[in-house]
Formats: structure tokens, C-alpha cells, sequence
């Protein structure tokens, strides 16, 4: 199982492109401020804070699900979210992604709360507790991907030779299966609708 996150930060990222490679380097500089009184205040030998956070969850010391929620340093907030909401809320893979989401953007000091999540407890955050609370629509929560192995000890591993003559697609498929002798179970998969992406699996 992997966890891979592609990122260039910013649209096309810094616009530099590496000569006869294709792609281009990302604008992780962007994450420095010019704030003095900031510990991520731009200044010699210093590197930016890093937000790409690919997320790999284990149970039992086996692999349990990778997940990904893209969005800046809305990551590592959102993949708190979604373990709260599949591991304390119960819900699956997709209706975790489903669920309201709320961001606080550091350097703006604000919180932001998808529309229906305002609604319920926007006013009672801004006026009791005091924060500068925002309305927002989708992408500004980022962007979830996940898939989950769920071992399972009843499922039957095709036999490769008793499979071999039901022509070449089923005896192709079975190959791939047989790949990872002794692996029972199945994969549950969910893909947020906010954004542009897809949960993989072969």
C-alpha cells in the first residue's frame, strides 16, 4: 500500500521547468512570511515548513488504509478529521469525505467552516469563543482520497491451474490475484466531490 501525493503548491508551481524531465518545481517557498516576529520568518539557512503530508494508517502493526487529503497545511487537519469521523463516528471511506469540514488558516488567524457547519455552530464560535469565523464552499477544505484493506479470512484465492482454461481473460485476472500469495480480503474505496481526483487500486 502507498500513500503518494503529487504537489506543486501554487498553479505551476515556481514556472521553472527541469530541461528534458517535463516537470516543474513546486512553490514551497511561498510558505515563508515576511512577519519578523513569525518562527517561519523568511531568513538565511532556513527551509519553509512543509504541508505534504501522504497518510498511512496501521492496525495491529499491519497496514490498515492510506489516505490523502490535499490542500496546503489543510492536510494534516483534514486527516484528523477523516479518522474522526471513520474511527470515532463510524462512518466509511466515502461518507467520511461527505462530512462537513472546518480549516483554520494559520497566518490569517481565521476558521473556516463549510456552509452547512457554519450554520450549526458558526455564530456560537464567533460571539461565545471568540474566533473570526468564515463561511466557505468546497475546495477550501481540500481535496480526500482514501482506500482501506479489510482482511477478510474467508475470501477464496482463485487457483491459478484450475483457472487456466477458462481462456486468457480469466486466466489473466487470476495472475494478477495470485501475485500476492496468501493476501485475503477486499479494498473499500472513497474520493472526495469537492475536487478533481481518484482513489487507485490494482
Amino acid at each position: 500500500m502507498v500513500s503518494w501525493i503529487n504537489s506543486n503548491y501554487t498553479g505551476f508551481g515556481s514556472g521553472v521547468t527541469i530541461p528534458g524531465y517535463g516537470f516543474v518545481l513546486n512553490s514551497r517557498l511561498g510558505q515563508f512570511t515576511l512577519n519578523p516576529n513569525h518562527p517561519n520568518h523568511i531568513a538565511p539557512n532556513k527551509r519553509p515548513y512543509d504541508t505534504i503530508s501522504a497518510g498511512f494508517v496501521m492496525k495491529d502493526g499491519k497496514p490498515l488504509m492510506t489516505l490523502g487529503l490535499m490542500g496546503g497545511d489543510m492536510q494534516v487537519q483534514g486527516h484528523a478529521q477523516m479518522l474522526v469521523n471513520l474511527l470515532d463516528l463510524g462512518a466509511n471511506l466515502q461518507a467520511s469525505t461527505d462530512m462537513a469540514r472546518f480549516y483554520h488558516n494559520e497566518v490569517p488567524n481565521t476558521l473556516d467552516l463549510e456552509t452547512q457547519l457554519y450554520n450549526l455552530v458558526g455564530s456560537a464560535l464567533k460571539n461565545q469563543y471568540g474566533h473570526n469565523v468564515i463561511a466557505v464552499t468546497g475546495g477550501w477544505v481540500g481535496g480526500y482520497q482514501a482506500i482501506m484493506f479489510t482482511p477478510d479470512s474467508d475470501t477464496a484465492v482463485p487457483d491459478h491451474d484450475s483457472d487456466a482454461d477458462r481462456g486468457d481473460k480469466a486466466g489473466h485476472s487470476n495472475d494478477l490475484l495470485n501475485l500476492v500469495p496468501g493476501v485475503k480480503g477486499f479494498y473499500r474505496a472513497g474520493s472526495d466531490h469537492r475536487k478533481d481526483g481518484e482513489a487507485v487500486g490494482w
